[in-house]
């Protein structure tokens, strides 16, 4: 390597602090997470199986920008992407990963819709999961289709990522670019303007009901608000991945160059042929982690329950080291 964004200039820099902060947040953040909601599972709600779900995507994912990461911070250096075996495994890995997180985040924006509007209505656990796993699945056999034609994922230094370089055509592209990620966008905006009015119908009405039934109410919303700051989250991060893919799509099947000054935005047109393509290495990756640190950092802030759980478990660690050090001492 010549150096740390000798040939890049300071964007790559930028970049790989901003990944690097992302992932030294976000993966203890999502592992403490995960053995919250992993411990109360069996006795909480569906949305505590979600909400776990949630955190191992994140983990994966933020595992997987690491790679990522280090290229940055080394001139887009191929370094573990060198390696073809594992940069297949990378581009299976986080093409599955990012498309099961956001289906994940659209389906417990249905159950908790449902929910509030037909709060008798129990949800079966094993529907929304199993549709999960039916998902993930097929996903995963998506991405495998470049080992179909005894191809791989190689490495992008444009794109700092490995990625599957046939080209398929604009039927495909619609699928995998375009349809994962706008679809989405149709079934978790409803649901969440659903669940708004919701909730704030039921905050207007909450001095009318008993103090038990204001708690469990007042529990429901803390729920379903979570839920609406997990969505704007998602929707904040991968706004410009959708809208980059819808654009792209449309220049791809129409032939048409009327988005050239749109797409060159993100490509960087004015050092486009040194492959400088920043606000889209940014999209495609590091909003996508940043997505996944994001959902944490509220998982905590939200829930005053994780709070108590951590503080508690602060003490414990502090009073088992303190333990130690005086059978040391005696």
């Amino acid at each position: 390597s010549s150096g740390i964004n000798a040939e890049y200039g300071g964007g790559d820099a930028i970049l790989g602090s901003i990944s690097l902060t992302g992932i030294l947040i976000g993966l203890p953040l999502n592992i403490t997470m995960l053995t919250y909601f992993f411990t109360f599972t069996g006795k909480r709600a569906l949305s505590f199986t979600l909400y776990s779900l949630i955190c191992v995507a994140d983990i994966v994912i933020i595992i997987a920008h690491l790679p990522t990461t280090i290229s940055y911070l080394d001139d887009r250096e191929p370094l573990l992407f060198g390696s073809d075996i594992f940069c297949s495994i990378w581009g299976l890995v986080w093409n599955t990963a990012m498309r099961v997180s956001v289906f994940i985040i659209s389906v417990l924006c249905v159950s908790r819709m449902i929910a509030v509007v037909c709060p008798l209505r129990k949800i079966n656990r094993h529907i929304p999961i199993s549709l999960i796993s039916v998902y993930a699945f097929l996903i995963t056999i998506q991405s495998s289709v470049p080992f179909w034609f005894g191809d791989g994922y190689l490495y992008d230094k444009s794109g700092v990522t490995c990625y599957d370089q046939n080209e398929y055509g604009p039927v495909h592209y619609f699928f995998v670019g375009f349809l994962e990620f706008l679809v989405p966008l149709f079934v978790v905006c409803p649901a969440c303007s659903i669940s708004i009015v919701a909730l704030y119908n039921s905050r207007k009405n909450m001095n009318k009901f008993a103090a038990t039934a204001s708690h469990r109410i007042s529990r429901k919303n803390n729920a379903t608000l979570t839920m609406i700051l997990l969505t704007f989250a998602y929707i904040t991060f991968n706004a410009p991945l959708v809208l980059y893919t819808l654009i792209a799509f449309l220049q791809m099947a129409t032939g048409t160059k009327l988005f050239d000054k749109f797409l060159n935005a993100f490509h960087g047109a004015e050092i486009e042929a040194d492959g400088h393509f920043h606000l889209l290495n940014f999209t495609f990756t590091v909003s996508v982690c940043l997505n996944s640190t994001a959902n944490a950092i509220l998982f905590i802030c939200r829930s005053a329950a994780i709070k108590t759980w951590l503080r508690g478990a602060a003490i414990k660690t502090w009073f088992r080291g303190a333990a130690m050090k005086t059978k040391r001492v005696v």
